[in-house]
């Protein structure tokens, strides 16, 4: 049986051009810092990605810290920041339905004294620009938005939040993750001052990802050594992940526009397939939404029983952020979007890349529908019995 790779948002399969750029860095002996030839072509290759990106992403090469991780990304974005600009004031901004790299963040910053407020989203998961604009205060220093929904696939609406962010003179954090090579990233008309992406989104290799911080924006050490990435981020650099993700997103970008106009057919394609199942609910937002992305859930069925039966079906799902999955809690975003907590537990994503095709669609929902019978059929027997 053929299994299929429906977990894109969670880790886009490594791309064979971002391998090929990396395997000439993947024996490399040389430290990116050490003076001699071996350290001097280390050095090099990172400059050279680092400028790449900077160009992709349309800001300044100084601008661009590396890291390991878009969680690593947000939190030192989001402590950096907040640390750094304690001085005009203590209040922090983000919305309900955050990644928890986001929203944990948050949570540590109110245990060192920080007041923060969480915006609530509607019921396609948006976050409205008045309803932001209503929570802000004199002392507010900082606002986190993530760009698109991991979970739902909502776009925000990332101008006019950045226009209020601007005309109240607060910085904007985005987690950009999600949207990084799915849709166009242009942080001079968004207001963004700082944004994280990660290369495994995009079919870059685990291990490497961004933070953006513009310039004249200060950033407070969260781990302390060398002077790595002008001491923002300490330690020795990993050479070819870093090549990997500049030559993953060069690419991403120059598939972007037509990738876009067919994981959308596909999308609706799956959604056609399946929507006239007993209980079912789609979410997110009908059009302001990333076209790789179906969430949907049911009002009896048991989410793990159903993920864990399309496992062993040969599809590989998601039932929200691949960090947080694994606690088999309720979907906090769903909860935020005003799901019912069987709905929120019941949730499954599918989130698709460049290796789907219509013959992959046309399978999964035949798996689909076969599996959610089962369920069914298994939830109606225990009940019964009970």
């Amino acid at each position: 049986m053929k299994r299929i790779y429906l977990d894109y948002n969670a880790t886009a399969p490594l791309d064979f051009r971002a391998r090929a750029a990396m395997e000439p860095y993947l024996d490399l002996r040389g430290n990116p810092s050490s003076q001699h030839a071996e350290g001097r072509r280390a050095r090099a290759a990172i400059d050279l990605a680092r400028e790449r990106i900077a160009a992709l992403l349309r800001v300044k090469p100084r601008e661009i810290v590396f890291v390991s991780s878009g969680s690593q990304s947000n939190s030192l974005g989001i402590l950096g920041l907040a640390r750094a600009l304690r001085g005009k004031g203590n209040h922090l901004i983000c919305s309900a339905i955050e990644h928890p790299a986001v929203s944990q963040s948050m949570a540590y910053l109110e245990r060192e004294g920080f007041l923060v407020s969480r915006a609530p989203v509607d019921r396609f998961g948006m976050v409205d620009p008045e309803a932001l604009a209503a929570i802000l205060r004199p002392e507010t220093i900082l606002v986190s938005i993530l760009s698109a929904s991991n979970e739902v696939g909502t776009r925000q609406p990332m101008r006019k939040i950045g226009r209020i962010c601007a005309e109240r003179g607060v910085v904007l954090h985005s987690d950009v993750v999600q949207s990084a090579g799915k849709e166009d990233l242009c942080f001079s008309e968004w207001g963004v001052s700082s944004a994280s992406l990660a290369a495994h989104k995009f079919g870059g290799p685990l291990g490497a990802a961004v933070l953006y911080v513009r310039s004249g924006l200060h950033l407070d050490r969260v781990i302390f050594g060398g002077e790595q990435e002008g001491g923002r981020w300490p330690g020795t650099e990993n050479v070819a992940a870093i090549v990997g993700m500049a030559e993953a997103l060069a690419w991403a970008e120059e598939e972007r526009k037509a990738g876009s106009i067919r994981q959308w057919e596909l999308t609706e394609r799956l959604w056609q397939g399946i929507a006239d199942l007993p209980g079912i609910r789609r979410w997110g937002h009908p059009s302001q939404r990333l076209t790789n992305t179906l969430a949907v859930s049911f009002s009896q069925l048991d989410g793990e029983s159903l993920r864990i039966a399309l496992d062993l079906e040969g599809i590989a799902v998601s039932g929200g952020s691949a960090c947080s999955s694994g606690a088999l809690r309720p979907s906090p975003v769903l909860l935020a979007m005003g799901a019912s907590e069987a709905e929120a537990r019941s949730m499954v994503r599918f989130s698709i890349g460049p290796g789907i095709g219509s013959e992959e669609i046309e399978e999964t929902i035949r798996r689909f529908r076969k599996v959610v019978s089962r369920v069914e059929a298994c939830s109606f027997a225990q009940k019964k019995a009970g």
